[in-house]
């Protein structure tokens, strides 16, 4: 990722990054800051991103997420028991440990925290961990390409839990190809903004200019377009005096909405004051605690948008972890 960023900030002399998804975001601070370029648009995997002064995320933080969907799950589901699938990598261990604290004030036991690897070819041992733990419920916080790999194992095996599961990472039109009718018998997937049928200029646009991807959308598909939106706003705001701090200012100014029925209103306060001092962190970014809860519906993928809908149970979350 740095050498990457080196070429395109010392060769290719970009004005600023524009989303993203990419581990990169977690690691690139030090050098935004050197070289004070903005990263507008980020994908928000990792709570560093929302505090770095340079960088204006469009999708919420994994960690915040387990925090939101794990209150979701005590109030709306009230399990006894959970189970806890996570990305083996230090902020979904992170993710982990926000769960306890919504279960453990509530007396819901954690019976496995089961860590998961991308490059896992068989997940069927840890499928069968899984139904010896036995949870009311399973809550996975990984990667969806694994994720996936461990559902088909559970089709393999006959094994779903009783409350079902849910987790975030998922909210991709195409999920279906992949997992199948199996996690119908009850799958839920947090998300940053309202389920696509809901987004009418989004869909309008892939329509127009890229048609072949509108069965394929996700949810940082709905990311890149909020920030790519909000950045030609903000670029027509500005004028024709258009400087990296100008931009900056102008985010950091006013709410910026993310598109007509995405539902989500991105708020960045004023961290000019840590740009300007080289401090490397700021709370005035983070502000998103608001995310949506999406249910499985149906595997195949169609033009009426139904694989996945919203919560009957509840659609909103709000999360004041910090």
């Amino acid at each position: 990722a740095r050498a990457c960023f080196r070429k395109l900030v010392d060769e290719d002399q970009v004005f600023g990054f524009i989303t993203s998804i990419t581990w990169g975001t977690g690691e690139l601070h030090q050098d935004l800051a050197r070289d004070q370029v903005p990263w507008f648009g980020s994908w928000g995997f990792f709570t560093s991103e929302w505090r770095d002064p340079w960088m204006f995320p469009t999708h919420m933080a994994t960690i915040h997420e387990a925090h939101a969907n794990s209150i979701w799950v005590r109030d709306i589901l009230d399990p006894e028991t959970v189970a806890i699938i996570y990305l083996n990598i230090p902020e979904d261990r992170l993710a982990a440990d926000a769960m306890h604290d919504i279960y453990d004030p509530a007396g819901i036991e954690v019976v496995l925290e089961q860590p998961i690897e991308i490059e896992t070819p068989d997940h069927t041992p840890a499928v069968i961990e899984m139904q010896a733990a036995n949870p009311d419920h399973v809550i996975h916080f990984a990667w969806a390409a694994p994720m996936a790999g461990w559902m088909i194992a559970a089709e393999q095996q006959g094994y779903w839990p009783p409350l079902g599961v849910s987790g975030n990472h998922f909210a991709a039109e195409a999920l279906g190809e992949f997992v199948g009718d199996w996690p119908l018998k009850g799958m839920w997937t947090i998300t940053t903004f309202k389920v696509w049928n809901d987004n009418t200029e989004y869909l309008a646009a892939l329509e127009k200019y890229n048609p072949e991807t509108l069965l394929k959308i996700h949810h940082i598909t709905q990311s890149g377009y909020a920030g790519a939106r909000i950045f030609i706003e903000t670029a027509k705001q500005v004028g024709p005096d258009i400087t990296r701090e100008n931009m900056m200012e102008a985010w950091e100014a006013q709410p910026w909405d993310a598109g007509p029925g995405m539902g989500i209103t991105f708020t960045w306060g004023d961290a000019s004051y840590e740009r300007e001092n080289n401090i490397a962190e700021t709370a005035a970014h983070d502000t998103l605690r608001c995310e949506y809860q999406f249910k499985y519906n149906q595997a195949a993928a169609s033009t009426d948008f139904a694989v996945w809908i919203p919560a009957p149970e509840q659609y909103e979350i709000c999360d004041t972890f910090d």
